[in-house]
């Protein structure tokens, strides 16, 4: 798969979960095609055992997280990130999101790209470039600590 192909099948898919995270439509189109840019640089540094959307992903991320430092700014919690329907309860909202504000950021990561997001724990040491036993421990703590079993 060549740039062009990779960027028509994944920018719009990158560009939305940037919005989510951001809330503004110029500094998202500003970080995905930074986003964009590396892949780009980097593509011959793809390892093809992994899955490229994964690989961008994760890219992704490390420029939001970069964008929030810049700005001295804490990702929040909120609707958009939990994927809260309107079948949830007001209360539940509440209850989860107070929850999840107790977690470190690291863990707080993980459990919204565990069970919010659906990715596996072993595409969450991919994305995050973590050992994958480091990463359930701290998935695991995490649900304790929210006084999950």
């Amino acid at each position: 798969m060549d740039f062009d192909e990779i960027f028509e099948k994944y920018f719009d898919r990158i560009y939305y979960k940037v919005l989510g995270a951001v809330k503004n439509p110029e500094d998202a189109e500003d970080i995905s095609q930074e986003v964009f840019i590396s892949v780009y640089k980097n593509l011959g540094k793809f390892r093809s055992e992994s899955n490229i959307y994964t690989w961008i992903y994760k890219i992704a991320i490390n420029k939001i997280y970069d964008f929030f430092r810049k700005r001295k700014i804490e990702l929040d919690i909120n609707e958009e990130i939990l994927g809260i329907d309107s079948t949830t309860s007001a209360e539940t909202n509440v209850i989860l999101e107070q929850k999840l504000k107790l977690l470190s950021p690291k863990e707080r990561e993980i459990v919204v790209l565990k069970d919010i997001y659906g990715y596996k724990l072993k595409e969450i040491a991919e994305m995050k470039d973590m050992n994958i036993s480091t990463v359930k421990s701290v998935y695991y703590k995490a649900i304790k600590d929210m006084g999950g079993n």
